[in-house]
């Protein structure tokens, strides 16, 4: 192929290596006003009164906006989507407050620095409530009344098939998940500018769905969506940080009031404690194997801690349930998940959304199997794991060409699992310190919403006089190269170079409805419309060469920016050419409109090696080497796809030893990087990356999803190896140094007391 599974820059590398490229944080509209949010500085309680005057009268101070002078309508930041079956509880700004964070209003005025500086000037009258901070509190019934549905929701009780009478060995776990933030190297942000004598309001934001946004701020403000026009912005970064409206109605709220352009900008510590991480998870489970190692039931009871706010918590605590099947199959399910309400950081969605939290827990369970029938980790896996033909049992749905059983047994080859056991071994008896281990994880994910929800795609094309194409399409680059891929589809299906191809991101005015990126459906869904659009507009091209020559149609052949005739040298027409002779000849524009609706939904599947080494005097965990194998259908941008792989290995090794918002007794979460430890550059592992690359799917070219699937399976990894190294069933994630160091002390003291 002359661009598929070649390695090209982002679109916009040359820009943002130079400083050029325009972020929301960027921008200056004219008149533009600056927003900062007044936030609770108690967990749970009721605003009594509100004293803005010093505020209002603080120089440059255009006006306060707060929870009595502002749209009073519930909705759920996770709404993307019109008449959304969801729970609304949280408003633009909260007179019931219930974290420290939540939203009390906004200082509107002429400086960022102004605006903050007033914001300390309001004095805010509290009536204190009662407050939990994890969920075994809720359950006490201590915050009943922090919403009129309650604390505790029922998500699902799913069971799937029958559990078979026989012998067999059952391994009983706990799994605690603590809650991570998304840490995007750009902070939240949005613009937005309401003209009063339109009656429009467009909002400037790096977001997963443009139309998701139109939605949600047309229904909490009573807009005609045709009246709320989103622009998706440069992106920083997103890992489902930006999939979630937090500041986009607040933002609104403001530019609606004063009628100007407003800008709002959280700093660090604003994103981590105001806006959402990864819900925290107490996961208990049973899981029974056969004598052989095959797996024959999983019993699973989920607790999630939805913070403040429900947002996606049900919907998520549903989801873990679902990602129990794509990866192993075996004949009994039962999953049953709670979403709690506490008075903590709200929960929302996060990399690979509940397939990281599903494959810890499972990976554990059955490293914890593979232990109690002395196997290999591996070789339990292989035996178990699902393979081309086979089917999610929920749905029916074919897993199509799914290459896990290959990815697996490459891993172990490439990863020299076998020869580094016996390496293993001998090193942790001579060393008293230090101990190595290794660790292997499974993770699979999906391609699309297929046949959850609604999914579908559209992409229209047009032809310039100069020969290029205009491509239209809803794109939501995070930053990781998915212009670029669309670009290189199109022009491989075109054939023609890709600088003739141009494209952009969404926009609710001009660019087509699309659900938005969500559940790695870009690629597989959207990419094959594109495939889709170029072959209906190279027929349109033939069509009307035919129409201008008299030559059937399949007389006709488009390549390298012409269409000429078979058995006719005389007949050449470049692009350009039949541009211009449509629009003077045949009167018309050489345009194409495609909509494509998917019906299949492939898994998708990567197999994680970690080599580990801790230190047992200190807790202290270093990665010494790592291997991921993915199953990808083929690569679209290679170097791209690399750079996912290893970018979501530094985050989920990250999750697995070092990353957690921690919140104090009264309340109060941290919220700075000192607190909130990340892998920096210079700790950075060497992380290896093979694709296997077998097509066979009705993606573009073959090509299956990576961007979620490859943090799938890292935290369970390097979880895994650390037991290994330690022969110890620890899955209280992150494993920081605290903890690995408790863990030893009480097994030491256990085992004193067992010697006495």
């Amino acid at each position: 192929m002359r661009y598929v599974g070649k390695s090209y820059p982002i679109h916009d590398a040359c820009q943002k290596a130079s400083g050029r490229a325009v972020y929301a944080g960027d921008m200056e509209l004219k008149g533009m006003l600056h927003a900062a949010v007044l936030f609770s500085s108690i967990p749970h309680g009721f605003v009594k009164k509100l004293d803005c005057s010093r505020a209002l009268e603080y120089p440059g101070v255009v006006d306060v906006v707060h929870c009595f002078n502002t749209a009073e309508r519930e909705y759920n930041r996770y709404q993307s989507q019109f008449n959304q079956a969801l729970i609304y509880t949280e408003r633009v700004f909260n007179s019931h407050v219930r974290f420290v964070g939540d939203r009390i209003g906004a200082v509107i005025a002429e400086t960022e620095e102004a605006a903050r500086e007033a914001v300390k000037l309001i004095r805010v009258e509290y009536e204190e409530l009662p407050y939990s901070l994890n969920v075994f509190e809720t359950l006490k019934g201590t915050i009943d009344n922090v919403h009129p549905s309650g604390a505790v929701f029922e998500c699902t009780d799913m069971v799937t098939g029958t559990m078979p009478e026989e012998d067999g060995v059952t391994v009983d776990t706990v799994t605690d998940l603590s809650r991570i933030n998304h840490i995007c190297m750009e902070t939240h942000v949005c613009v937005a500018d309401y003209d009063q004598y339109s009656g429009e309001l467009t909002i400037y934001s790096p977001n997963q769905t443009v139309y998701g946004i139109r939605t949600l701020i047309g229904d909490i403000f009573g807009m005609d969506y045709s009246k709320v026009r989103v622009i998706k912005t440069t992106m920083g970064g997103s890992f489902g940080g930006k999939q979630e409206w937090v500041l986009e109605p607040v933002a609104a709220a403001a530019a609606i009031r004063v009628k100007r352009p407003v800008k709002l900008v959280y700093n660090r510590s604003e994103s981590i404690i105001s806006t959402y991480g990864r819900s925290p998870m107490h996961f208990q489970s049973s899981f029974t194997f056969g004598r052989d190692g095959s797996l024959k039931g999983v019993d699973c009871d989920l607790l999630l801690d939805a913070g403040a706010y429900l947002g996606n918590s049900v919907n998520y605590a549903r989801t873990v349930g679902h990602k129990l099947f794509r990866g192993y199959k075996y004949p009994y399910c039962h999953f049953h998940s709670r979403a709690v309400i506490t008075n903590t950081i709200v929960s929302g969605a996060f990399r690979g959304w509940t397939s990281p939290e599903a494959t810890i827990m499972f990976e554990h369970n059955m490293n914890m199997g593979a232990r109690a029938l002395n196997m290999d980790p591996v070789d339990i896996r292989l035996k178990n794991v699902m393979h081309p033909g086979d089917a999610d049992p929920l749905g029916n749905i074919p897993i199509g060409n799914f290459r896990a059983d290959e990815a697996l047994r490459q891993g172990r080859e490439h990863f020299f699992w076998d020869q580094r056991k016996k390496e293993i071994r001998e090193f942790n008896e001579k060393n008293r310190r230090y101990k190595r281990g290794l660790g292997v994880a499974l993770g699979a994910h999906v391609n699309g919403f297929y046949p959850s929800k609604t999914d579908y795609a559209r992409v229209d094309m047009r032809l310039t006089e100069t020969g290029s194409v205009q491509m239209n399409i809803t794109l939501h680059d995070h930053g990781c190269g998915t212009v670029t891929a669309m670009q290189m589809i199109a022009a491989e299906a075109l054939g023609i170079p890709m600088e003739m191809v141009s494209l952009g991101e969404g926009d609710t005015k001009y660019t087509p409805l699309d659900v938005g990126c969500f559940s790695s459906r870009t690629t597989y869904v959207q990419g094959q419309t594109v495939c889709l659009c170029a072959e209906k507009f190279k027929d349109r091209l033939k069509e009307d060469v035919s129409a201008l020559t008299g030559l059937p149609v399949s007389e006709l052949v488009v390549e390298n920016n012409l269409v000429y005739g078979k058995h006719h040298p005389e007949v050449c027409y470049s692009w350009s050419r039949i541009a211009d002779e449509c629009q003077q000849k045949l009167k018309h524009e050489v345009f194409v409109s495609y909509e494509y609706v998917p019906d299949t939904n492939p898994g998708v599947a990567g197999a994680h090696f970690a080599m580990v080494e801790v230190d047992t005097f200190t807790g202290m965990t270093k990665i010494l080497d790592y291997l991921a194998v993915h199953d990808i259908g083929q690569a679209i941008n290679r170097e791209m796809c690399v750079a996912q792989t290893q970018g979501a290995v530094i985050m989920g090794a990250g999750a697995a030893l070092l990353e957690h918002v921690v919140t104090k007794e009264n309340g109060c979460p941290m919220g700075s990087l000192k607190d909130y430890h990340l892998i920096n550059c210079f700790e950075a592992l060497d992380v290896r990356v093979e694709l296997i690359e077998d097509g066979g799917t009705e993606g573009p070219y073959g090509a299956k999803s990576i961007g979620e699937v490859c943090h799938t399976p890292v935290t369970a990894a390097v979880v895994g190896a650390v037991n290994d190294a330690l022969k110890s069933d620890m899955n209280q994630i992150p494993l920081t140094p605290d903890v690995i160091c408790a863990y030893l002390d009480e097994r030491e003291k256990k085992e004193r007391e067992k010697e006495a």
